[in-house]
């Protein structure tokens, strides 16, 4: 028996963005094609206008997912409201009950990464603090926020402690928002 030896693991660190449409499985049920045609618009879209912009780099798409790596936080923070604004766009040409609702979590990991996917625990816990974020809204973690400082390109609102599935210790998480929105309550 021949023994393989593995290389040794490289940890890189980037700000990692997940996204998902919420309710991707009834938009594919209700309309496939549709749903498929706008999602590759989308990821079409941001490709071209959004990531170039702010340095960002799809790691992973899932069909109704992306993970995105970026240099710094502050423009992960500024594509997400650019990737939320893009579908807005193409869903005001759709009704209602069509849209891609979108909701985002950015935390900054130590990752490894391969030819097919990058992996870590810091790239899980954005994908559980995703899971507590609604239709619209981008949560970061707590270091994110201490990252981002008293900056003046995003209104923060405190969420308080999280505990996350599968996450052994409660998570302190923030809602960002664009400045021009108005404070609401979380």
């Amino acid at each position: 028996m021949t023994q393989t030896t593995l290389p040794e693991f490289v940890r890189l660190t980037g700000v990692i963005l997940v996204l998902d449409v919420v309710e991707s499985v009834r938009l594919m049920e209700s309309d496939e094609r549709g749903f498929i045609r706008r999602w590759q618009r989308y990821v079409r879209e941001i490709r071209r206008e959004v990531l170039p912009v702010f340095a960002g780099r799809i790691h992973k798409s899932t069909g109704d997912g992306l993970l995105i790596e970026f240099r710094g936080p502050y423009e992960a923070v500024q594509a997400a409201f650019e990737l939320l604004r893009v579908s807005d766009t193409i869903n005001s040409q759709l009704p209602a009950e069509a849209h891609m609702r979108l909701r985002m979590a950015v935390h900054i990991a130590q990752f490894v990464a391969d030819e097919y996917d990058i992996y870590g625990c810091g790239i899980n816990l954005a994908h559980r603090l995703l899971q507590v974020a609604r239709p619209g809204e981008v949560w970061i973690s707590a270091t994110m926020r201490h990252l981002l400082g008293d900056s003046d390109q995003a209104r923060l609102v405190d969420c308080g402690m999280h505990q996350l599935r599968h996450v052994r210790e409660p998570v302190h998480a923030f809602k960002v928002r664009p400045p021009e929105c108005e404070a609401r309550t979380p």
